[in-house]
């Protein structure tokens, strides 16, 4: 039998979830002990990890970052096969969002430039953005399929849909 590799599941929330909150989620989500878990910030993860075993292994090793635009939050979560298994990438989003009333975009195989949104509801849609932004923490929509909630100013364009 071939063991699932290990995967990252990485996005952007429209919230900004508080870190017990991220913590208690990820437990419940990947149905793992404390001790299998990281949480940090992004910029202060050396530090975090500080005073941890160096040959310390975690299940699942998340890091969050504020940011600016359409999003408050981007992370990243490195998950053993093994979670994988449990939680695939797309159902890990949709609890996410349903799980923080956010919606959260994510990637897995649009054209470039094209991103997965999906609602708290389950509901998903496709929206456009560019990548290549001059800052690092800005992330601003151009365009998706459906209205966005809170975010009127994003036009809608139902043929993001056809593009390949």
């Amino acid at each position: 039998m071939t063991e699932t590799p290990a995967t990252g599941y990485d996005g952007l929330s429209s919230r900004l979830v508080p870190v017990s909150g991220l913590r208690e989620f990820l437990l419940d989500c990947f149905g793992i002990a404390g001790h299998e878990l990281f949480v940090g910030h992004a910029d202060r993860v050396a530090e975090d990890l500080r005073d941890v075993p160096q040959d310390a292994v975690f299940a699942a090793f998340c890091t969050y970052r504020e940011v600016r635009g359409h999003f408050a939050m981007g992370f990243d979560v490195g998950v053993e096969g093994r979670l994988a298994d449990r939680v695939g990438r797309r159902e890990f989003i949709e609890r996410l969002a349903a799980r923080f009333g956010a919606f959260v975009l994510y990637g897995e195989a649009e054209p470039p430039g094209l991103w997965t949104v999906v609602l708290p509801d389950g509901g998903r849609l496709r929206a456009a953005m560019d990548e290549d932004d001059d800052e690092d923490d800005l992330f601003t929509l151009h365009a998706a399929t459906a209205p966005l909630p809170g975010l009127p100013e994003v036009p809608v364009d139902g043929g993001l849909w056809r593009i390949r």
